[in-house]
């Protein structure tokens, strides 16, 4: 479709742009790559036809097929994306220009910082293209120590007559044969009359975006009783064995109206809301007490628990993640110079309407035999004296608790940018700006605890008509929960024990940044330049409550805030070399920021006097920041096809890492356990990308159809993040990731079989690296397909996750996991039309 610089606006401050003289007329394809390849720093550009050429739901799984770029999945579906291996806690992330926000605070993966973006709220069909920048600008926010991430919303701009897309769609989740659908529709084009131009002077694009399936899988999850050499290495302290069932709603509502009465003015407004509704139930069967353990004589891999004790529970809840921006802004052009401004808001939202917690206690005394070491994966259990641990006879209703959350993520912005040229070299341009952030962050716990204390109730009393005995195809946990019965029974017997409750606010933060910036960047011959220097100032206040727990049980909480005021400066020199007209050298110096995350600075304390433990935040904290160096190589091939080589490092300073000290506290007699969060120097960051994409379109006949995208990175990284040890990776740092896919585009047909691979990568901090916890490495295998029956008209097929890949954690190494969820294949397949 027809582009005209308009549609570059957008992006603004986030992506380059084309000239304002030259209006793009290839499809948005052939516009990205030239755009890439034009670009005065390093960027990724993949446009929304690219994205749909794979199975992807939302954005953090069309993110993962960039570069550099590697996908964490939560329950089946991409959700938070990593940047050049580094946590998602410490890149950027915005739409039209716009900061995303966080929705869920305590969600987050790796460092539980509360600023990843949970792109899984974000729908693919709201998106016209993805732009990964690796180097910042001075006119981009400095946020983005591994890079930042520019969502580019549908336009309507350059459409001379309205237009419909729509996508229908159904499938199957194979692991327990449940159902999938998805509709999409855009609907753009003019409003009224043309400007001078010939151009509409109003246009308009509307997206919908629903996909709604229901997952359900098997967990099987453990603890290590950690206390060698008292217990042996692999003797557990409990083990889980959980049934999830999901039914997730995703949503997506996006619309721009641009004015454009000339050639030399636009004003646009914008807005989106987009997340889930997700309701879930966790039957779980656990079994506790099997660290006291004596070798079993039947079985030298095994261990025998004499006094092991089990407890059966059902949690459901119900939850809506929802972000929300809303953007008026302009561009205008005049006497050569060029003026682009915004106002905006935007929210992100987490609301657990309830979230209900019901425990059955069940048979003790147990003697129980066990082994983990044979198959790891899936531990051998038997009762070898005791009560039965299916039987529902056998369990009493001990509490039910309902623990209901409301966060809220809330930034007004404003922006404005003054270009002007200079006329020193060719297509240059002199830049300033000034841009405004008022965010306020609350995380907001409420809960209600009910203990019964009435006549014994047994778990047949609330259980459903379905016995699991096949649990992961191997295990017996007796009867599932009906949580129908479970909140029947509480609104009847609740006056009889409940302690309800609103918790004061985890936190109530706010946190503002004034910044501007100047840069300069020109075209010598061959050389292009870009150089200029951004200044933030951080204004910070962290609230909370800290809460001790006195020697008899009392727990005595005093609110508390503290305030912070920083100022940093972000100089970056970045070179562009055309050593021939399709082959680019890159150079360049850039610097960035991480701002401590809110778990990280938060006031809340906690003090247990009798336990000698101390749980809080640090609001002394320091950000992040980082200078980063990148060299690379591009040769632009024919076809919009790419082959290119980088290295970079990346030098942090203040790195943030969790703390486990040992020491006084006042209050605590003896020496107390303080679990909190410091700074430390020497972290860095370095590695090698590489990535081709090429179509093969100069061989004869069916041959010209085929093609291949690959792309890795290796990154080595590492920081001392406890006292008294060697160095180590990163916490949510991928060593390795890697994207492949061949394809087939030719007669109409389009098929695609992608690749995904990502190594292990520490994704928790323990006292100890026998208590780190690891994220498993993961290979998936993905297939797209389509036919274009009529022009308007076409097929497609997809089918995620052939190879079954697990989410898989364990504790120290491999053959110690506590995690582990399988989610077999999904089907999907339906109708595009396009009018």
């Amino acid at each position: 479709m027809p582009i005209s610089f308009w549609a570059g606006i957008a992006t603004a401050q986030t992506a380059p742009r084309p000239s304002s003289d030259i209006v793009v007329t290839a499809r948005r394809a052939d516009s990205a790559r030239n755009e890439q390849k034009q670009a005065p720093n390093l960027v990724n550009i993949q446009p929304a036809e690219t994205i749909a050429k794979y199975p992807d739901v939302n954005a953090a799984e069309a993110l993962s097929r960039i570069p550099g770029v590697a996908l964490s999945i939560d329950t089946g579906e991409g959700r938070f994306v990593n940047i050049r291996g580094l946590d998602g806690n410490l890149n950027g992330a915005t739409f039209g220009g716009v900061v995303l926000l966080n929705t869920q605070p305590g969600g987050t993966y790796f460092n539980a910082t509360g600023r990843a973006v949970e792109f899984d709220t974000v729908p693919i069909g709201a998106i016209d293209r993805i732009v990964v920048t690796k180097t910042g600008m001075p006119d981009h926010d400095a946020e983005g120590l591994g890079g930042s991430i520019e969502l580019s919303p549908r336009t309507a701009i350059g459409r001379n007559k309205l237009f419909v897309e729509a996508t229908f769609g159904g499938g199957l989740e194979t692991r327990q044969k449940t159902g999938l659908y998805r509709d999409e529709i855009v609907l753009g084009g003019p409003l009224g009359g043309t400007n001078a131009q010939g151009k509409p002077v109003l246009s308009f694009v509307l997206t919908q975006f629903l996909y709604n399936d229901r997952r359900s899988f098997d967990d099987i999850e453990a603890a290590y009783a950690d206390n060698q050499p008292t217990t042996p290495d692999k003797a557990f302290a409990g083990l889980e064995l959980r049934k999830y069932a999901y039914n997730r709603k995703r949503f997506g509502y996006s619309g721009e109206l641009d004015f454009t009465p000339d050639d030399e003015s636009r004003v646009y407004f914008r807005t989106s809301m987009a997340g889930y509704n997700e309701s879930a139930q966790r039957n779980r069967l656990e079994i506790d007490g099997l660290d006291t353990v004596v070798p079993d004589p039947a079985n030298s891999n095994g261990f025998i628990a004499p006094d092991a004790s089990t407890v059966k529970t059902l949690r459901h809840y119900d939850e809506t993640h929802r972000n929300i921006v809303a953007q008026l802004g302009g561009d205008h052009k005049f006497v050569g110079a060029r003026f682009d401004w915004f106002a905006a808001f935007s929210q992100a939202s987490y609301r657990k309407h309830y979230d209900y917690n019901t425990t059955f206690d069940g048979p003790a005394g147990l003697t129980l035999a066990y082994d983990n070491t044979t198959d790891p994966d899936y531990p051998a259990f038997r009762v070898v004296s005791g009560a039965s641990i299916t039987d529902s006879a056998n369990y009493t209703l001990k509490k039910i608790g309902n623990a209901p959350e409301s966060d809220r993520d809330r930034e007004w912005s404003a922006a404005a940018n003054l270009a002007v040229p200079l006329n020193l070299g060719t297509d240059d341009e002199f830049k300033v700006g000034v841009k405004v952030r008022f965010r306020h962050k609350v995380a907001t716990p409420l809960g209600t605890t009910f203990v019964y204390t009435g006549t014994p109730k047994g778990l047949g009393d609330f259980s459903t008509d379905q016995t699991v005995n096949d649990f992961y195809g191997r295990y017996a946990i007796g009867a599932l929960l009906d949580p129908t019965k479970i909140e029947t029974f509480l609104a009847a017997n609740a006056s009889g024990g409940g302690q309800p409750g609103a918790a004061p606010p985890l936190f109530d933060d706010n946190e503002d940044v004034i910044s501007g910036y100047g840069q300069y960047k020109a075209t010598f011959g061959d050389l292009g330049i870009l150089a200029g220097l951004r200044v933030e100032q951080t204004r910070a206040v962290y609230r909370g409550t800290r809460t001790v727990t006195d020697a008899n049980g009392a727990d005595i909480s005093t609110p508390a805030s503290r305030s912070k005021t920083y100022t940093n400066l972000f100089p970056t020199v970045q070179l562009r070399y055309s050593l021939a007209p399709d082959l680019v050298a890159r150079g360049t110096w850039s610097t960035g920021i991480a701002r401590p995350g809110f778990f990280q600075t938060i006031q809340s304390l906690s003090v247990d006097v009798g336990g000698g433990t101390v749980s809080t935040g640090n609001p002394n904290l320091r950000p992040i920041t980082g200078n980063n160096f990148d060299l690379s190589l591009e040769y632009y091939l024919p076809g919009n096809g790419v082959l290119s080589v980088g290295v970079f490092d990346k030098e942090f300073r203040n790195y943030i890492v969790a703390r486990t000290l040992r020491g006084t506290y006042p209050g605590i007699t003896g020496i107390a356990t303080i679990s909190t969060y410091s700074n430390v120097s020497g972290a860095r960051a370095r590695g090698i990308e590489a990535a081709l994409d090429y179509k093969f379109s100069g061989l004869p006949g069916l041959l010209s159809g085929f093609g291949v995208e690959a792309n890795g990175s290796y990154v080595d990284s590492s920081a001392r993040i406890r006292d008294g040890e060697a160095t180590v990776a990163l916490p949510g740092t991928f060593k390795y990731t890697a994207n492949g896919a061949l394809f087939f585009e030719k007669y109409g047909l389009q098929m695609r079989l992608s690749g995904q691979y990502e190594s292990a990568v520490l994704f928790g901090v323990g006292g100890s690296r026998a208590t780190d916890i690891f994220q498993d490495k993961r290979f998936t295998l993905d297939f797209n397909g389509s036919y274009k029956v009529t022009p308007r008209v076409s097929l497609y097929a997809n089918a995620k996750n052939l190879t079954n890949a697990p989410l898989r954690f364990y504790e120290g190494a491999g053959n110690r996991p506590i995690q582990r969820e399988y989610y077999n294949l999904s089907l999907e397949g339906g109708i595009k039309i396009s009018l």
